[in-house]
C-alpha cells in the first residue's frame, strides 16, 4: 500500500525512510533544515533574532557589520582596488549584516560601494525576498546587486575577485553523527520502529568519514558521539574553485580539532534550538526548531589548503572586533552623560567581545588565494594563530 501524500516534514521524512530504508542523520539534518517546502531555512518558518530561536551578532548592533566592512576595504584595497569587487554573502539570513556593511561602505567608502557587485547566497525563497526587501534601497545606489543559489555560483569558475564571508553559516551544515563502539566506528542512522524514529548504528556511509578522523589524528574512546561535517569540504571546494583572488572569511562557532574533541565534549557538540531553549531530542520536531554543531576550525584549514585557499589566520572574534577598532567606537559616550544609545552601543560591545558573551565563543578564520605574499589583515593583528 502506498504511502499516502505527506503533508508535514515528518510525514515526508518517514516516507523516503519506508522508500529507502535507514538514512544518515547527514540527510535527516539536511531534510529538517532545507527540505523545499518545510524545512526550517527554506519555508521561512525558521526564527532568527532575539524573538526567535536564536540570535547572531548582527542581531545585537549594526557595529558589527561596520566594523567588518573595515576589514572588507583592506582587502580591496590589497587586491589593487579592482572594479568590479565581488562581495559574496553565504546564508545572509535576514539580511542585517549586508546591511549594515553596505550601509558603512557606501557612506563612508563611496569608491569602494561603486566598485562592488554584491551577492547574496541564498538557498530559502522566503529568506531571500525578506532580504532583497531590506537591501533596496541601497541597490538604488548601486545596480550590481544580485541573489544566487549555491550552484549558480560556479556558473563562471575562477572569475570573483573579492571576498566571500559568512556568520554563523558552517555549523548549519548537514552533519554525519558517528559513535565509537567496540567492533570499531559506526555512524549513526535514522530508521523507523513502530512508526516513530529511531536511531540505528551502521557502518560509516563512506571513506571520507574514516578518513576525518585519521587525517585529524582522533581517535575516540569507546561510547563517545561526535560530528562530521563533509558538507563544509565540499563548500570549500566550489569556493576555492570560484576565485581568481582573493579572501574567504568565515565566523562562525566551533574549535580547533583538539579542542573540539576535548574530554567535556563526550556526547558531542549537536544542538538544537527553539525559541532561544535547548531541545535534547532532534527529532521532536524536524522543521520547527534549529539543529547546528560546532565547526572544526583545523578541518577548514586543513581541506582549505588541499583546495588551494591559503590560512591567512584564525582568531577569537573579540580580537578581530579589538583589531579593527571596536573600542574606538565607545568615545562619543565617555562625557559622563547618560544616554540610551551610549548604553545600548556599551552593551552590544561587551555581547560582542566579552568571553562570557560571543567574544571567544566564535572564531574569525580567514583564507586567500592568488596574492604572492600572505596578506597582513587589520581583523587578525598579531594574535592570529595556526
Amino acid at each position: 500500500m502506498p504511502d499516502k501524500q505527506p503533508d508535514d516534514l515528518l510525514t515526508a521524512i518517514k516516507n523516503v525512510i519506508n522508500s529507502e530504508g535507514p538514512i544518515t542523520f547527514a540527510r535527516y539534518m539536511e531534510l529538517a533544515l532545507y527540505h523545499p517546502r518545510w524545512g526550517y531555512y527554506t519555508s521561512g518558518a525558521g526564527q532568527i533574532g532575539p524573538g526567535g530561536d536564536f540570535y547572531t551578532s548582527p542581531d545585537v548592533h549594526p557595529l558589527f557589520g561596520q566594523l567588518l566592512s573595515r576589514q572588507f576595504v583592506q582587502m580591496w584595497e590589497l587586491l589593487g582596488r579592482p572594479n568590479p569587487f565581488y562581495l559574496v554573502e553565504w546564508g545572509p539570513g535576514k539580511g542585517l549584516l549586508a546591511r549594515d556593511v553596505l550601509t558603512r561602505l557606501k557612506e563612508e567608502e563611496p569608491e569602494c560601494f561603486a566598485s562592488l557587485n554584491f551577492r547574496a547566497v541564498e538557498i530559502g525563497e522566503p529568506l531571500a525576498r525578506r532580504q532583497q526587501k531590506l537591501l533596496m534601497p541601497l541597490a538604488k545606489y548601486n545596480s550590481q546587486f544580485q541573489w544566487l543559489k549555491p550552484r549558480e555560483l560556479l556558473k563562471s569558475p575562477g572569475d570573483l575577485t573579492g571576498c566571500v564571508y559568512s556568520n554563523e553559516l558552517v555549523d548549519a551544515f548537514p552533519v554525519h553523527l558517528v559513535c565509537a563502539a567496540s567492533e570499531g566506528l559506526r555512524e549513526i542512522y535514522v530508521g523507523l520502529e513502530e512508526g516513530e524514529l529511531v536511531e540505528i548504528m551502521l557502518p560509516p556511509s563512506s571513506q571520507e568519514i574514516i578518513n576525518y578522523f585519521s587525517e585529524a589524528g582522533v581517535n575516540l574512546e569507546a561510547g563517545r558521539r561526535a560530528e562530521v561535517n563533509l558538507q563544509s569540504r565540499i563548500w570549500l571546494k566550489q569556493i576555492a574553485a570560484s576565485l581568481k583572488r582573493g579572501f574567504l572569511l568565515t565566523i562562525d562557532y566551533g574549535h580547533e580539532t583538539r579542542e573540539l574533541f576535548s574530554p567535556h565534549r563526550f556526547n558531542g557538540t549537536l544542538r538544537c534550538f527553539s525559541r532561544h531553549q535547548m531541545v535534547d531530542n532532534p527529532y521532536q520536531t524536524p522543521g520547527k526548531m534549529d539543529i547546528t554543531a560546532s565547526v572544526d576550525f583545523s578541518a577548514l584549514i586543513r581541506w582549505g589548503d588541499e583546495f588551494g585557499l591559503q590560512t591567512a589566520g584564525l582568531t577569537s572574534q573579540s580580537d578581530f572586533l579589538l583589531n579593527l577598532g571596536i573600542l574606538d567606537t565607545l568615545r562619543a559616550y565617555d562625557n559622563f552623560k547618560f544616554s540610551q544609545e551610549g548604553m545600548r552601543t556599551t552593551s552590544a560591545v561587551k555581547n560582542l567581545i566579552m568571553p562570557e558573551g560571543m567574544g571567544r565563543a566564535f572564531k574569525v578564520l580567514i583564507q586567500y588565494k592568488g596574492l604572492e605574499e600572505k596578506p597582513q589583515l587589520k581583523g587578525l593583528g598579531k594574535n592570529w594563530r595556526l
